[in-house]
């Protein structure tokens, strides 16, 4: 699991570190995560992190992480500041569809 920790950063490198995970679309703890493992090259095991990256299923991440349903998991995301995972284009695509078609009839 994750270990909370204390950073003292420049309040500009901040803002500007803010403003990038919020147009991407994560966090700082998982750009953190992101770049540490890259310098490292050691991968994190963490579920939630897997998670985050589709490398595990919801049912997967549940099950590992010892949780008891995708509620819990959800909840264990965002005390960690995890980012949800991204939907492929194709399934934004069908979601899309299916608005329109609910909307318009």
């Amino acid at each position: 699991m994750l270990k909370s920790t204390k950073f003292d950063l420049p309040d500009t490198l901040l803002s500007s570190a803010m403003a990038y995970a919020a147009e991407h679309h994560t966090t700082l703890t998982a750009l953190v995560i992101e770049q540490l493992e890259s310098m490292t090259k050691v991968k994190t095991r963490d579920p939630l992190i897997q998670f985050s990256r589709n490398l595990l299923t919801k049912e997967q991440a549940v099950q590992v992480a010892g949780l008891r349903d995708y509620a819990q998991l959800l909840v264990a995301m965002g005390d960690a500041d995890i980012p949800l995972p991204s939907l492929s284009q194709a399934e934004i695509d069908n979601q899309a569809k299916m608005f329109a078609e609910l909307f318009n009839s």
